[in-house]
């Protein structure tokens, strides 16, 4: 009896273990681009020779990203928004990275700012997005009002985008 017990109680264990396993790389990369927008937000100097190009090649990353991640929210399920969150992770760090890296060779403050300032809405977006995913997932069979913001938040998304290029056109 008491095997049986154990048998199942590791087996439930496991069982939640995997239901949670989308949820927690959600949990994680959502902390990980708040911290990557603070260092961002830092006046420590970042010893990068990224070019205006780099900024413009990183914006397709985020964009596929950000479909994975619509995706993911819409069918909510694990593998699917585990995928999303690490590939979101890495996308808008290294966007972050770059557009550090990039705004520094800036000719100007204002352009520098400028482009500071749209790397980091598009992250505070993108955040958003995870956020909303999770509040999906925490919902039984997911929130139909959660998903439907989904579309709208991936438009800002859009946009930020089309303004981070912009800034990038402007330092080239």
């Amino acid at each position: 009896m008491v095997t049986n017990v154990t048998s199942l109680l590791k087996t439930v264990k496991a069982v939640e273990d995997e239901h949670t396993r989308g949820t927690r790389a959600l949990e994680a990369t959502i902390e990980a681009i708040a911290q990557e927008i603070r260092a961002l937000n830092s006046p420590e100097q970042h010893k990068s020779l990224s070019t205006p190009e780099d900024l413009v090649r990183c914006t397709k990353a985020i964009t596929l990203a950000t479909a994975k991640a619509v995706a993911a929210g819409n069918s909510c399920k694990q593998d699917d928004v585990i995928v999303a969150a690490n590939m979101g992770r890495k996308a808008i760090s290294d966007m972050l990275t770059i557009c550090k890296g990039t705004a520094n060779n800036a000719d100007n403050e204002e352009l520098r700012s400028r482009t500071l300032h749209s790397g980091h809405d598009v992250a505070v977006q993108y955040r958003e997005l995870l956020q909303t995913i999770l509040h999906t997932l925490s919902r039984p069979g997911g929130a139909s009002d959660a998903k439907q913001s989904l579309p709208p938040i991936s438009r800002r998304i859009a946009q930020c985008l089309t303004e981070l290029v912009a800034s990038a056109e402007l330092l080239k």
